[in-house]
């Protein structure tokens, strides 16, 4: 848990032939600033790590780790609830499936598409996406953007690592971690009633020789995350139901795969382990949001946010920017009220707005009125990078039409 000004840095040594390693760092990570894996891990010769994942250059029988809490404020620090580490071990084959339970259960729990949240940032935020849909399903409401804006790893330059992923889980108060496990692990975790992400990669062309084939996927990826919420059989046939953030609307992205094909397309065997929330740290559910007001041109076609009676211009958002976020990088979504009932506040429709030069919220509210004539409330939800979400809220009744 990283309040303003403050990051953690978890390093490792591995004993290879009697003799240790260098100490390896994952870099330095937070969720209220920019977060950075390793600029350049310089190898040793007993082992070297690529952003999330150290790797031995033998046979490793021990491992150190050190974990630093860095402050820019004396008045604040870190707080470490869990340090953990996964092996992948050599003596077992992860890919193997023993079945030792009989399981059948899919865990309901919100299904969102990375492919119709912000333009800019879709392409990337399987894993935010993912760690989204798990903390959801308890009793979180976090946006897959918000997520992503607290995730990005400026050096990997997106949002797929790993330790980070989960920490991002355990910021917001869960008991979270990344591990290799096999299926029987997943059926444990399925049967103890949390969903688990995995990282796999697939096609759905058979005659694509390069990629394990499952039936039924929305495409092909060379590395993806998406969420695996319980086994069945389906025509007396193994199947692993997924959410499956690749589809291309909420609804599609509620899946079933093949078992056997599944497996293959996870052959990493790398999980986002999230169980419950830390008892005592229920305020830490929610996303960090500040509520603004907006106000108006004369031609309710331009907003300036201000907060505590202070104007706040924004800083002109780039969608056709796919990389390289900075401090910056924003993302204004907005929904109505008039969305029906849904699982989550990230399963309503939402819409993207763009930021003119001088730092105004582009929204002609007087033709969206007309488009949704039920709603009385438009939402919108500024998510910044490593930042608090401005939220604010426009009263639709009073917005008289010419």
């Amino acid at each position: 848990m990283t309040p303003r000004g403050t990051s953690v840095e978890v390093a490792a040594q591995v004993l290879v032939d009697d003799e240790w390693s260098k100490w390896h760092s994952w870099g330095h990570w937070s969720a209220s600033q920019p977060s950075a894996s390793e600029t350049e891990d310089s190898a040793d010769r007993l082992a070297s790590l690529d952003t999330d994942t150290l790797t031995a250059s033998g046979v490793a029988t021990e491992v150190r780790l050190r974990v630093k809490l860095h402050s820019d404020d004396a008045t604040q620090t870190p707080v470490l609830k869990l340090l953990a580490a996964s092996v992948k071990p050599l003596d077992r084959d992860l890919m193997a499936d023993d079945h030792p339970i009989d399981l059948d259960k899919v865990i309901s729990a919100p299904a969102y598409s990375q492919e119709i949240r912000d333009p800019k940032l879709a392409p990337g935020i399987c894993s935010p996406t993912t760690v989204s849909m798990a903390v959801n399903r308890q009793n979180a409401d976090i946006l897959p953007e918000e997520a992503a804006m607290r995730n990005y790893d400026q050096t990997y330059d997106g949002f797929g690592n790993w330790s980070f992923s989960t920490a991002l889980a355990g910021s917001l108060g869960y008991h979270a971690y990344t591990a290799f496990t096999t299926l029987n692990g997943l059926r444990h975790q399925i049967a103890d009633g949390y969903p688990v992400g995995v990282s796999v990669k697939y096609t759905n062309d058979p005659n694509q020789t390069d990629l394990p084939y499952v039936k039924g996927t929305p495409g092909s990826t060379y590395g993806h995350l998406l969420l695996v919420t319980g086994f069945t059989k389906i025509d007396g046939e193994d199947y692993v139901a997924v959410n499956d953030s690749y589809a291309d609307d909420d609804a599609s992205a509620k899946r079933f795969y093949r078992l056997d094909q599944f497996s293959k397309a996870w052959g990493s065997r790398v999980a986002y382990i999230i169980e419950e929330n830390y008892q005592g740290y229920e305020r830490l559910m929610q996303p960090s949001r500040i509520t603004v007001t907006l106000l108006p041109d004369d031609d309710q076609q331009h907003f300036t946010v201000c907060e505590n009676d202070n104007l706040r211009p924004l800083t002109p958002t780039e969608y056709e920017k796919t990389g390289h976020f900075d401090e910056e990088t924003m993302t204004v979504a907005y929904c109505f009220n008039d969305d029906g009932n849904k699982a989550s506040l990230a399963n309503q429709h939402f819409y993207y707005a763009d930021v003119d030069e001088q730092g105004r919220i582009v929204l002609d509210v007087k033709t969206l009125k007309l488009k949704h004539p039920a709603a009385t409330v438009l939402t919108v939800y500024v998510a910044r990078l490593a930042a608090p979400t401005l939220t604010a809220a426009i009263d639709l009744d009073e917005i008289h039409e010419d």
